[in-house]
């Protein structure tokens, strides 16, 4: 069996509050894992152990309301309608459980929920086009239906892995 080695590639600076509308972000990346991201997606490399699977994680989400969805996009080009742009779709999460989860005498602790989300194919994209250069990735979380302040949806971190082998 061929072992596997998992790698942070980035990660936000800070706690995030989702409420109303879109919520935009970064994922600082890492200069050296960041490079070996790109090196996995060369054709070379790709051809002979095939490219990194590449994972983005919404991690310790807390939300009082469970009925809170939203669409996970990467790089969306500022001021366009995500709708034009489904080669940049990450995934959708839907928080069920997630008040459950946030209650600090409950089996979590309080510590929320974890979304783990394969965007390998998003990054592809992105690494096709020439669009993996920057620094950061910027991540945008867009509700299906206006979130309200009520639900207090946070998001401790979000963070971005690789996996190869």
């Amino acid at each position: 069996m061929a072992t596997q080695n998992v790698e942070m590639v980035g990660a936000s600076r800070a706690a995030l509050n989702l409420a109303g509308g879109a919520l935009h972000t970064e994922v600082n990346l890492d200069p050296p894992a960041h490079g070996r991201m790109l090196a996995s997606l060369s054709p070379d490399t790709a051809a002979s152990t095939g490219p990194d699977r590449i994972f983005l994680n919404l991690e310790n989400v807390r939300g009082c309301m469970d009925a809170v969805a939203f669409n996970v996009y990467i790089n969306l080009p500022q001021g366009e309608p995500p709708d034009r742009h489904p080669e940049l779709l990450a995934g959708n999460v839907a928080l069920f459980g997630v008040r459950k989860a946030s209650l600090p005498q409950g089996e979590y602790s309080g510590n929320g929920v974890t979304y783990v989300l394969d965007v390998s194919h998003v990054i592809d994209t992105l690494h096709l086009a020439q669009s993996l250069t920057e620094a950061n990735l910027h991540v945008s979380l867009v509700p299906i239906q206006p979130v309200p302040d009520e639900a207090k949806v946070s998001i401790g971190r979000i963070s971005l892995y690789r996996q190869s082998g």
